[in-house]
């Protein structure tokens, strides 16, 4: 028989996933920023990839947790999207949401991806 209970929720994972998000959404908004005065495919890439990856993101966070804190103040969407990969990093997969290993896929494919 299955458990009615499920594992609590780590606060400090699910705050770390609004912050990946966030930065995620951030470097998006600055790669199609840049993507309007330099109309290369590259950064169009890169600005779909970063969506994506926000809404996964988004989309492990449980209802109702907030997400509106400021946006960083970083402009370059490769340091910003280097930052949230990093930010994962800090905990143990197991502590944050389950489907978090989806995110930190498509953010280290992007990164092989885009970064020089």
């Amino acid at each position: 028989m299955m458990s009615a209970d499920p594992s609590p929720i780590d606060l400090h994972a699910v705050d770390s996933l609004s912050t990946v998000a966030r930065l995620l959404a951030r470097a998006s908004d600055m790669t199609w920023d840049q993507a309007a005065t330099n109309p290369g495919p590259a950064l169009r890439f890169l600005g779909i990839g970063l969506d994506l990856a926000t809404s996964l993101a988004l989309e492990l966070l449980p209802a109702g947790h907030n997400v509106d804190d400021p946006a960083p103040v970083e402009t370059d969407p490769l340091k910003l999207l280097r930052a949230a990969e990093e930010l994962t990093r800090l905990r143990p997969i197991e502590d944050f949401p389950p489907g978090t290993s989806q995110v930190i896929a498509a953010i280290c494919d992007l990164l092989s991806e885009h970064a020089p």
